[in-house]
């Protein structure tokens, strides 16, 4: 029954987000956007994801192959994008714990590794978004709020693995705590430096994307404005409990996208439609796809279950 409550949850908020709006403006927005920036913009996060399955080699530390981890990486989005509480993450870790045969708590190790590592590059567009930004408050959200927000994330996250090693005795998690330490205290200065360049990269990939949806729309943006739309709906996508972040996703950057004067001649609603939904939907699909078609990672895994090491 708790599994069903955040399905709830989007869909009210969903219903909320449609219910008032003109529809024949969110049409006639729609029906004006530049289709070549859309798919420039599909193009680029196709990019960034091979870009992550790069990093995700690095953070392995084993030998694998790139282009199987980019589809393991689409994978996990569409769980993510269709299930609550990323569930795409566990699925990515069977997967490859399964292709591999190696430990599943190693390789959420890793995945960790990297959400810790978005997290910190997330702090840093926060910090860029501060510097570059002439105005510090956006439709009542003070920027300083937004980085103590992000930093808050950062520090949870350690608490959270404090309390899991202190009180928790579950074998699983004790050996994932274990994978986690190890994978990241092996890390040399070349390759930390290889990932955060990696994850610099990739996040300047979706600041220019969030660009190019502005661009769709033949909108002219101050550079700040589509960082700080980047942040709001990052933060906003890490909350878990909601697949793909559907509605509070909406709500969110569409009350930030209001505090922006170049808005008002469009329909922010179609706008926030787009952000939301070319990424959504490119993600969806071809994750859908590798997990039905592919043999060797695919749904044929979970059907040929194997057990593997912890």
């Amino acid at each position: 029954m708790r599994s069903i409550i955040p399905f709830i949850i989007s869909l009210v908020c969903l219903y909320l987000f449609y219910r008032g709006i003109d529809f024949s403006r969110f049409l006639e927005t729609l029906s004006s956007v530049s289709l070549i920036y859309i798919l420039l913009a599909s193009l680029l996060l196709y990019i960034s994801v091979y870009l992550r399955a790069i990093r995700w080699q690095i953070l392995l530390k084993k030998k694998s192959d790139s282009y199987k981890l980019f589809k393991i990486q689409m994978i996990g989005y569409f769980g993510n994008n269709i299930l609550p509480f990323k569930a795409g993450e566990i699925l990515k870790s069977f997967l490859l714990g399964q292709n591999q045969k190696i430990s599943k708590s190693y390789v959420l190790g890793t995945i960790v590794i990297e959400r810790f590592l978005d997290v910190f590059m997330l702090l840093l567009m926060g910090i860029i978004c501060v510097i570059i930004s002439p105005v510090k408050d956006v439709g009542g959200i003070s920027l300083y709020f937004l980085l103590l927000i992000i930093l808050g994330l950062l520090i949870s996250f350690f608490i959270i693995l404090f309390i899991m090693k202190g009180f928790i005795k579950i074998r699983l998690i004790e050996n994932f705590l274990t994978q986690f330490v190890s994978s990241y205290s092996n890390f040399n200065v070349t390759q930390l430096i290889k990932v955060n360049i990696l994850g610099f990269i990739i996040w300047i990939i979706y600041w220019i994307n969030v660009e190019l949806i502005f661009f769709a729309f033949d909108i002219q943006t101050n550079f700040y404005e589509s960082l700080l739309v980047l942040i709001v709906a990052s933060i906003i996508n890490s909350v878990p409990f909601f697949p793909g972040a559907i509605g509070i996703f909406h709500f969110g950057v569409n009350g930030t996208l209001l505090a922006f004067s170049s808005m008002e001649d469009i329909s922010v609603e179609a706008f926030t439609t787009i952000l939301h939904g070319y990424g959504y939907i490119l993600l969806t699909v071809i994750g859908l796809y590798y997990f039905v078609i592919d043999k060797k990672i695919g749904i044929k895994q979970l059907i040929n279950f194997k057990s593997i090491k912890d």
